[in-house]
C-alpha cells in the first residue's frame, strides 16, 4: 500500500467487517461464514488480536470426530482461517481437518461440495491456492484437466484455477494455459473495470466476480496491462457504499473478497508506482 498506511476504502470496509463479525458471532450464524470473513480480514492485514477469541472456540467445538466441519467448504476455511490465526497452536486441529479433506475427494479425484458431488473448479481451485499440504502434483494435474475441460467459461473459474497454479508454483503439461487464460480472463473485463460471469453476460457486475477475477491476475501481474489493475481499482472504489460495503446477497462474502481485492491491489500499485 501506498506510504503503507490503508487507504479510506480500505479503513471502511475493514470497519463495517469487523462490525459484521460480531453481528455474526451474535447471531450464532453458521461458522464458514465467520471464519471466511476473519480469513479475508486476516489475509488484508489486520492483527489477529483484532478477532474474536469466540471464533476459536467454535472451530474447536464444531469440529467432528472425522476432522471435518459441515461440509468440505466449510472445513476449507476452517483450517485456513486456524492457520491464519495461530497455525502452531491449532496444528492439531488443523492436520485433522486436512485428514478430512484428503479422506473426501470425490470419484473423480477433486472436491466438490461433497464427496458425492462432481468436481467444481470454485471448491478445488480455493483449496489449493489456500492450503499447501494439500498442493500435490496428484491434484494439481486433475485441476488442470478440469479447466482444460471447461477453459474460457466463467471469469471466477479461470481465476481461482491461476491461483492455483501461482500458489503452489504448479507448471502445467499444457505450455500455453496459463497465457491462454490470462489473455480470455483480461479480455473478459468490462469496460468500467468490473468483471461479471463473462463479458456479455446478461447480469450487471458484482463485487465477487469483479475480486476474485483481480486476484486470479494479480498473481501473474508481470503478464497483465498495468492499466487493467487500475482500472478495476477504481470500480471498486467508485461502487462501494458509504458504510464499506458493497451491493452483493450475501453481504459479508462480497465485502470480505472486495476487501482483499482492494488491499492488494493498493499493494501493489503502491509499488510500481514509488
Amino acid at each position: 500500500m501506498r506510504n503503507k498506511i490503508p487507504s479510506l476504502s480500505i479503513l471502511k470496509a475493514i470497519a463495517s467487517l469487523r462490525a459484521m463479525l460480531k453481528e455474526m458471532l451474535a447471531k450464532d450464524l453458521e461458522l464458514r461464514r465467520i471464519t471466511k470473513t476473519a480469513s479475508l480480514l486476516l489475509m488484508s492485514g489486520i492483527s489477529p488480536s483484532n478477532i474474536p477469541q469466540k471464533i476459536i472456540d467454535r472451530c474447536k467445538n464444531e469440529q467432528n470426530s472425522d476432522g471435518g466441519w459441515v461440509a468440505i467448504t466449510d472445513t476449507i476455511w476452517n483450517i485456513v482461517f486456524l492457520s491464519l490465526y495461530n497455525k502452531d497452536m491449532h496444528q492439531h486441529i488443523i492436520d485433522n481437518g486436512i485428514k478430512y479433506l484428503q479422506a473426501n475427494t470425490n470419484k473423480g479425484g477433486l472436491w466438490g461440495r461433497s464427496s458425492r458431488d462432481m468436481s467444481r473448479i470454485t471448491v478445488s481451485g480455493l483449496l489449493l491456492a489456500m492450503i499447501p499440504q494439500l498442493q500435490k502434483q496428484c491434484y494439481l494435474q486433475k485441476i488442470e484437466e478440469l479447466w482444460k475441460s471447461e477453459i474460457n467459461s466463467i471469469t471466477y473459474k479461470a481465476a481461482y484455477t491461476l491461483m492455483a497454479f501461482a500458489s503452489s508454483k504448479y507448471i502445467p503439461h499444457d505450455t500455453t494455459i496459463i497465457s491462454d487464460t490470462i489473455s480470455w480472463l483480461s479480455m473478459n473485463q468490462r469496460q468500467d473495470g468490473s468483471f461479471a460471469p463473462w463479458k456479455e453476460h446478461p447480469v450487471a457486475s458484482d463485487v465477487y466476480c469483479t475480486s476474485i477475477a483481480i486476484l486470479g491476475l494479480l498473481q501473474y501481474k508481470d503478464m497483465v496491462s498495468i492499466d487493467l489493475f487500475k482500472k478495476t481499482l477504481k470500480w471498486l472504489e467508485d461502487n462501494q457504499l458509504k458504510n464499506g460495503i458493497w451491493a452483493f446477497h450475501e453481504i459479508e462474502d462480497g465485502a470480505s473478497w472486495g476487501l482483499y481485492a482492494l488491499t492488494m491491489l493498493n499493494k501493489y500499485l503502491g509499488t510500481v508506482n514509488e
